[in-house]
């Protein structure tokens, strides 16, 4: 999937947040389509945890900051988000780099691009462009 301005939020540094996001998991698919992916699981995941630490937690205040109304929500979806990846993380420590779950992987990512970012902190902008 690739970024659209379109899926712009109005905040810069969310957009930016969001672009590289958009540009992981589509650097991720390459690599698991190249036969790459044992190589960059790993990193994908710890990117991915870091990722989240730090873009939820500004996406949410910038939302409570505008009064954004889907700020609870979004709260709560980041915190599934946020298991789930913890489930991933679980599985490899577990049992190492398997080809399925690396796809499951990068499909939840894309299906969270679609469902999340696109849906959701999209109604951001709204909110920006007032104040």
């Amino acid at each position: 999937m690739k970024w659209s301005e379109q899926y712009a939020t109005g905040d810069n540094r969310i957009d930016d947040q969001h672009r590289m996001i958009f540009q992981m998991a589509e650097d991720f698919r390459a690599a698991l389509d190249e036969g790459k992916g044992e190589r960059v699981y790993e990193v994908t995941l710890q990117s991915l945890a870091a990722y989240v630490r730090t873009h939820f937690g500004y996406e949410e205040r910038c939302m409570d900051q505008y009064a954004c109304p889907v700020a609870e929500g979004n709260k709560k979806a980041h915190d599934k988000f946020v298991k789930v990846l913890a489930e991933f993380t679980q599985r490899y420590e577990t049992r190492g780099f398997e080809r399925p779950d690396a796809y499951e992987l990068v499909d939840t990512i894309d299906r969270w691009l679609v469902d999340h970012i696109c849906r959701i902190d999209v109604r951001l902008k709204e909110h920006v462009d007032k104040a």
